[in-house]
């Protein structure tokens, strides 16, 4: 009997090791919270996938915690990629691997969690360079779809939401100048998009109405539970499209993004509090007259102008360039921990989901980045350690691999 109790004793102490949650303390490492603050010589501790404390030194001992000596190494936030199709799409050239354009011009009943690969390939190539959180988003038509907030690293699209869903896409049509006197595309679009919104109201001010899929998709835009994503590039279209929102639904929570032009109207966006998702800042100017390096100087006047804004890359494979576009807006007027902030914390609060990502702070996730480097800078950077949800994460992938395979092949270092 006594021995039957011992045996017990002892599984149920294994048990209740295992169940602990597992502490690691991460030291001497330069801290960037992503919040603006930087911390020299910091501690930062997890437990499970929670960070519990993050400062100049440990408050607490934790026993027989895993510790990691960061000295000399930079500490990171899991970095956030909006407006993308990433997991989306796989080979372009292959129609059977896209899942991002549906058919028809209205979608907004589109959800893009539910078609997210968390298979795909390319995903990997992301996650090395410490984009941890994607947001895959519909493409096509004038109401895309519904996007999402997912891990870039997850067994299926359920583990992997974050958010499932975090807003509405518009495309707002560009209105052409008319010169032959005929009805402009431009506008029957618009008045499409007006009598969808009138509708969509309509049923959403109703108590039961005769279920519409289309229409029902709209009802947590009109409470004020997500936001509407207004994609425009040209001045005249993002005055026009702010501007009708804001005197019909000034319920909605509008984010515009792409925005080429809002360095030229930065006192209207200000003046309208819209937040901004600049798209990929790695391109050549959009007109003859504009400077070579207007892509470049977009943040910093955005920031000087007080309007808040993230920077996303578009596509899918190249995502993984996200953190040298921030690299490029501190070389051109940010400060690093601004520029960190624009593709950490503030993408986080645009999707709503800032208190869990976005920034090292204790009740937090413990999604984190070690780097030999600056994280921003793409001479430098190497991620040597990356922890997702509390996981220590595997960086290798099929590149890297390959890389490795040639280089001993060939005998280089």
């Amino acid at each position: 009997m006594k021995k039957y109790i011992s045996l017990m004793s002892l599984i149920f102490w294994v048990w209740a090791a295992m169940a602990q949650s597992p502490t690691t303390v991460i030291l001497n490492g330069t801290i960037h919270i992503g919040n603006g603050q930087v911390i020299e010589k910091g501690v930062l501790v997890f437990e499970g996938n929670k960070i519990v404390e993050v400062g100049k030194e440990m408050k607490t001992l934790y026993k027989n915690a895993r510790v990691i000596d960061a000295q000399g190494k930079h500490i990171y936030p899991g970095l956030v990629c909006m407006n993308n199709i990433m997991g989306l799409n796989e080979i372009d050239a292959v129609r059977a691997t896209l899942d991002f354009n549906e058919q028809g011009r209205i979608n907004p009943n589109v959800r893009s969690l539910v078609a997210y690969n968390t298979d795909s390939k390319i995903l990997p190539t992301s996650l090395i360079n410490g984009i941890l959180y994607t947001q895959p988003v519909p493409q096509g038509g004038l109401l895309s779809g519904t996007s999402c907030v997912v891990r870039t690293k997850a067994w299926n699209w359920e583990d992997a939401a974050v958010s499932s869903n975090d807003g509405v896409h518009l495309n707002w049509p560009f209105v052409e100048p008319n010169q032959d006197g005929k009805e402009n595309q431009g506008e029957k679009d618009i008045q499409e998009l007006e009598q969808f919104f009138a509708q969509a109201k309509q049923y959403c001010s109703q108590k039961s109405p005769e279920f519409n899929a289309k229409l029902d998709a709209m009802r947590h835009l009109f409470s004020g539970e997500i936001s509407l994503y207004i994609h425009a590039q040209d001045a005249q279209s993002i005055i026009r499209s702010v501007s009708f929102f804001k005197a019909k639904y000034p319920e909605l929570k509008l984010v515009l993004v792409g925005a080429r032009e809002s360095y030229l109207i930065t006192d209207f966006i200000k003046t309208n509090q819209v937040p901004v998702v600049l798209g990929n800042l790695h391109r050549l100017p959009a007109y003859n007259a504009e400077d070579i390096d207007q892509p470049y100087k977009t943040p910093f006047q955005l920031q000087a102008a007080g309007i808040i804004f993230a920077i996303s890359q578009e596509g899918s494979w190249e995502t993984r360039n996200l953190a040298f576009l921030a690299g490029t807006a501190a070389a051109y007027g940010m400060s690093k921990e601004e520029a960190l902030m624009s593709i950490t914390l503030t993408p986080a609060k645009l999707m709503g989901v800032d208190k869990q990502i976005g920034s090292l702070e204790a009740g937090k996730n413990a999604s984190i980045l070690i780097s030999e480097g600056d994280l921003l800078d793409m001479k430098t950077c190497v991620l040597v350690q990356a922890f997702l949800d509390g996981q220590e994460l595997d960086l290798k992938n099929e590149q890297v691999q390959l890389y490795e395979k040639y280089k001993k092949k060939y005998g280089l270092k």
